[in-house]
C-alpha cells in the first residue's frame, strides 16, 4: 500500500483505542463516537458499555493492519499475510458498522 494509507489507518487504529478508554474513563461520548450528531442519546452509558469492547477490537486491527502495510512495502513482502490481514480487516470493519448501527438504534 501506499504510506499515506499506511500512516492514516494506524493512526486512525491508535486514536479509536485511545477515544476508547478516555469514553470509558470519563463516561462521556466525543464526536468521534457520534459522528457529529447533535442528536442527544437515551442511555449514555448502555451505548458506550456496547462500543466499547467492539472499539478497542476495530482500532487494534487498524494499527495492525497499518504497521503490516508498512512493513509490507518497506521491509520485507509479505503478500500471504497482507491477504489474509486484508481479509480480517475487511471482516472486522464491517462488523464494526454493523454493530455500531444496532447500538445506535438500541441507545438512542
Amino acid at each position: 500500500m501506499i504510506l499515506l494509507f499506511d500512516v492514516i489507518i494506524f493512526a486512525y487504529g491508535v486514536y479509536a483505542v485511545y477515544a476508547a478508554i478516555n469514553m470509558k474513563k470519563t463516561r462521556r461520548l466525543t464526536r468521534f463516537f457520534t459522528g457529529g450528531s447533535n442528536t442527544p442519546v437515551r442511555d449514555v452509558h448502555g451505548y458506550i458499555d456496547a462500543i466499547y469492547g467492539k472499539t478497542i477490537v476495530m482500532g487494534s486491527v487498524a494499527a495492525l493492519f497499518g504497521v503490516a502495510g508498512f512493513v509490507n512495502d518497506y521491509i520485507m513482502p509479505l503478500p500471504e499475510f497482507m491477504k489474509a490481514l486484508m481479509l480480517l480487516f475487511i471482516t472486522v470493519l464491517v462488523w464494526f458498522g454493523v454493530t455500531l448501527s444496532q447500538a445506535k438504534r438500541r441507545f438512542w
